[in-house]
């Protein structure tokens, strides 16, 4: 009895061997066919970049962050000249400390919340004038960086493609361009619409630079985001019974020039996170995890993996959803079957959980810019030449900025619904839902819908 124990017990140990050796036998690596990201610019790291002025956007009041001084914490994180692993692995230490530089009021919550595509901005603002007076005293300083940011002629992101690369404070560029955003309207409603058209044309055109050239992810989604409320803000303004014809001319004539791919899309940060590496930190686990990473995860399988999968995303961003084949592409699960585990697991786990869906919502959002964008020109179009004598649809229809900007989601002309004064594309599902739009974690059964009301002037 004992020697046939003891042969199991042998015969078990063979078998936990042999697994361990099979997970030690990596694929090779592979290189992506769409090459590596490009460098930064060769000047990026000069002091004119509007990166710096995004990453000094939360230095205390008192900071001027144009000098030398200021900018050299954050370009010894990235230039190759200093000892990076030092400073970002001091940064990442003290960042708790750095995002406390930036405070936003809980006032301006319901401020922010009203900034949502569909109702009429500048009716909902109107509660709300006096916490944006104050707001504007209270983050003046942040708001005057602010200008300087969106009028610089150079933003070049020099972010390392490495796990840990140090993140600016997204939060305070999202909020205090919102912030800005709702001054526009509300010094478009006391008579000053062209100037404040004029300056959300430059928000706009500062965010298309920004997401073009934004080498992380989560920044370029953030340009992409104040883009859209850059447009909503225009489109609402356009949408007020006393907007000055002026008004209609500017935004016309400033969004004459279709928005480039990379304007719109996620090249460049998809670039990157593809190329990420692919070598896990454990030193901080516990044994367990250790061994776990040591003995059961390839770090070629599971890059090689990412890689072909992330190649599908950028490719599919790159192509109009009218020519896609199917679905957005979604990531395979490779924990399925019985067998998931036997070869790589905690790469297959690790890959799961960081794909899902998350993509989709990116391809999401690019469209949704695209299409926004082409229909606010087509839209302040229709509002300069605007017939009450005539239907709206025969008049886009006449109109050259319809018949030329076609829906990348249908390959044809946006759709007018003239029940709910929306212009809209039917959104990268494909299907037609009459305008109805939902979260961009909800893409199906969701269009991007524009409101366009007009007036007899």
């Amino acid at each position: 009895m004992k020697k046939i124990m003891i042969r199991v017990l042998l015969a078990l140990l063979v078998l936990v061997v042999a697994y361990l050796a099979f997970n030690q036998v990596d694929a090779r690596p592979i290189r992506s066919s769409l090459g590596e990201p490009p460098a930064p610019a060769a000047d990026a790291f000069n002091k004119a970049n509007g990166f710096y002025r995004l990453w000094t956007l939360t230095e205390p009041r008192d900071v001027d962050i144009e000098t030398d001084a200021a900018i050299l914490p954050y370009r010894r994180l990235f230039d190759p000249a200093f000892d990076n692993d030092r400073y970002i692995r001091e940064f990442n230490q003290t960042w708790a400390t750095h995002k406390k530089n930036y405070h936003a009021s809980k006032e301006l919550a319901p401020v922010f919340a009203a900034l949502r595509f569909g109702g009429n901005w500048s009716s909902a603002l109107n509660q709300y004038r006096e916490q944006l007076t104050k707001a504007r005293e209270e983050y003046g300083f942040m708001l005057a960086r602010y200008e300087k940011l969106i009028d610089s002629d150079m933003f070049s992101d020099f972010s390392l493609v490495r796990a840990d690369t140090p993140i600016p404070n997204l939060l305070a560029w999202l909020h205090t361009a919102k912030l800005s955003i709702a001054l526009d309207i509300m010094a478009a409603q006391n008579g000053n619409a062209p100037e404040a058209a004029a300056h959300l044309l430059r928000h706009l055109r500062f965010a298309a630079k920004a997401s073009a050239n934004s080498r992380l992810l989560i920044a370029n989604l953030v340009a992409k985001a104040v883009a859209r409320l850059s447009i909503g803000a225009l489109n609402d303004i356009m949408n007020q019974k006393d907007c000055p014809p002026q008004v209609f001319q500017l935004v016309y004539e400033q969004t004459n020039r279709p928005l480039a791919s990379d304007e719109f899309g996620s090249r460049l940060s998809l670039l990157c996170e593809m190329s990420l590496p692919s070598d896990l930190d454990f030193s901080k686990e516990s044994w367990y995890s250790r061994m776990k990473y040591k003995f059961l995860y390839q770090k070629n399988r599971t890059r090689n993996a990412r890689i072909r999968f992330m190649e599908g995303v950028i490719r599919r961003e790159q192509t109009p959803p009218f020519q896609w084949r199917d679905e957005p592409l979604a990531w395979k699960p490779l924990r399925t079957g019985i067998f998931w585990r036997l070869q790589n697991p905690v790469g297959k786990i690790l890959l799961d959980v960081a794909n899902s869906t998350n993509f989709i919502g990116v391809i999401y959002k690019s469209y949704q810019l695209k299409t926004f964008y082409d229909m606010a020109h087509i839209a302040a179009d229709l509002h300069r030449g605007y017939d009450p004598a005539r239907t709206i649809q025969a008049q886009l229809s006449d109109l050259p900025s319809y018949r030329e900007l076609l829906d990348p989601c249908s390959g044809k002309p946006y759709v007018w619904n003239e029940a709910k004064q929306k212009l809209y594309s039917i959104g990268i599902d494909r299907r037609d839902n009459q305008g109805e739009t939902k979260d961009y974690q909800d893409w199906q059964d969701s269009d991007y819908a524009l409101p366009v009301i007009l007036y007899v002037k």
